[in-house]
């Protein structure tokens, strides 16, 4: 972890600092502590949570003070055919997004979907696993460094235990 004690600059110019350290993972999923940075607002204290919301789906969040949620990432699977507009969060299509990587990746400043590639469940083939990211933070808005946290934070799970490669089918004699 990288202990953070920097001045935060933004609308309010009052000067509030970051009194926690920034953390380097999203609940084991390891991630460039300075991809998360932006969308984190000043505060004493921060801790990740992890929850299963609803079956398929893994979410991290990330707590700041103990009541600010600020950002949520999650793992989700969704039907293998299914499109990164598909999985994409309400919040996150409301805002100007871009679509990149071969249609594996949507992002927008504060939210991003990416599309795993080769991740399959084994028991439900037709499935492929997603990540979704969304920040919460009033004000902290940035398209470039969204886009670089969800292609960080895909590649990470899809090297993680979470993603089951796809095994390659008999062929037919």
């Amino acid at each position: 972890m990288i202990i953070l004690g920097t001045t935060i600059t933004g609308c309010s110019g009052d000067g509030e600092k970051r009194s926690y350290s920034t953390p380097n993972s999203l609940c084991g999923v390891a991630v460039n502590s300075s991809l998360l940075t932006p969308f984190l607002p000043p505060g004493e204290h921060v801790s990740t949570q992890r929850t299963f919301p609803v079956q398929g789906t893994e979410q991290c969040d990330v707590i700041v003070d103990k009541s600010k949620l600020t950002i949520t990432a999650k793992k989700k699977w969704w039907p293998e055919r299914g499109s990164v507009l598909d999985v994409a969060p309400a919040s996150v299509r409301r805002k100007p997004y871009q679509i990149g990587e071969g249609k594996n990746i949507l992002y927008a400043g504060t939210g991003a979907v990416g599309r795993t590639k080769d991740c399959v469940d084994p028991t439900h083939s037709d499935q492929r696993l997603f990540t979704i990211i969304q920040s919460f933070t009033p004000d902290r808005d940035d398209v470039g460094t969204m886009k670089k946290l969800i292609k960080a934070y895909t590649k990470e799970v899809e090297q993680s235990k979470a993603c089951h490669p796809k095994r390659p089918q008999p062929s037919a004699s």
